[in-house]
């Protein structure tokens, strides 16, 4: 399922490496839970409108707001079962914390995740939808994971608008 709302066309922020599904054990390795370069927008936001840098494992989990553990002292093990399914690891030190297996595909030398869309449809009372779309590539040693999100919800008389977009860079242990 295709959703135009947050799909990914734009070029990256970074330049990557562009690889082919057959090269899809290259992405594989342990990676910094804490980006060490990257930029990011938000085009529509009723905050203040700044792009905070998350963390690897924010944006594997596809959550706006970033979590307040010591990123530092995390990493991240991607490993690629095959060129439509990898395993993510998250470690504190040697201690396994947390575990995601995501679904995708690679295109354009980026593993591409399957877009997230949740719909809300409780009106008037609740009504939204939130889309999130992930694609990683690599650039020599590091990983680039570029990002993008669309929120809109209401809830009664309130609600929340955003759209943004990020391009991290998360380097090799």
């Amino acid at each position: 399922m295709t959703i135009g709302c947050a799909t990914i066309k734009h070029d990256s922020f970074q330049t990557i490496d562009k690889l082919e599904k057959a090269d899809f054990r290259k992405l594989n390795g342990r990676y910094s839970n804490n980006p060490i370069d990257g930029a990011g927008k938000i085009f529509r936001s009723q905050t203040n409108g700044e792009y905070q840098p998350k963390s690897f494992w924010t944006n594997i989990e596809q959550y706006q707001i970033g979590s307040a553990s010591d990123w530092s002292n995390q990493t991240v093990e991607v490993e690629f079962v095959t060129a439509e399914k990898a395993i993510f690891r998250l470690y504190q030190g040697d201690s396994l914390i947390d575990k995601r297996k995501v679904k995708g595909k690679f295109k354009d030398g980026y593993f591409y995740s399957r877009p997230s869309f949740v719909v809300m449809p409780l009106v008037p009372v609740l009504f939204g939808h939130n889309t999130h779309r992930l694609r990683i590539g690599k650039a020599n040693n590091d990983l680039v994971v570029d990002y993008k999100w669309n929120i809109w919800m209401s809830f009664l008389i309130a609600g929340k608008s955003e759209k943004g977009q990020s391009s991290l860079v998360f380097n090799k242990r």
